[in-house]
């Protein structure tokens, strides 16, 4: 990866929290908590996971830049993550907060994007997350910061339709 592809990177990810936006804007404030079964989040839940995900993982890539082969990451039972999607914390979030809090993260991420190196990208370290152990920080930017917003706006639009 060069800086053109990191910069590539950094759009692709501002424009899936712009399209989250967009789609929270043309939303009723109720419909947004509203489950579409049990089993799934609503689509504030995504929004909150997806806030507290990418901040998280910025703060484990900038970690690991200063302190690299540094053992980094979590497994899906990590405590901030179902804090996140936790029904009672998400009902006080509201959309107008929910907006500028993903709206924030793009200068997050472009702060620590920014610092990373072309050698940077092809470091490894092990992680809490056996699935994760021994991947390379691109696979960090890639799948777990930029895709991984990208996925669940995916998420959040095919949610809302079944709501509808």
């Amino acid at each position: 990866m060069t800086t053109t592809v990191l910069n590539e990177k950094v759009e692709i990810f501002k424009k899936s929290i712009e399209d989250i936006v967009a789609v929270l804007n043309n939303m009723e404030e109720a419909a947004l908590y509203v489950k579409p079964s049990e089993s799934e989040w609503s689509a504030m839940q995504i929004v909150s996971h997806i806030i507290e995900a990418v901040e998280f993982w910025a703060a484990d890539l900038e970690a690991l830049l200063v302190v690299p082969g540094a053992k980094w990451g979590r497994n899906h039972e990590h405590v901030r993550r179902l804090a996140a999607v936790d029904e009672k914390v998400v009902s006080r979030i509201n959309k107008e907060e929910a907006i500028t809090e993903l709206q924030n993260l793009v200068p997050k991420v472009e702060a620590v994007l920014v610092k990373v190196t072309e050698e940077d990208l092809i470091k490894t370290a092990p992680s809490y997350n056996p699935k994760f152990d021994g991947k390379p920080l691109s696979f960090l930017v890639d799948h777990l910061i930029v895709k991984h917003v990208t996925g669940h706006y995916g998420q959040i639009v095919r949610h809302l339709e079944k709501i509808q």
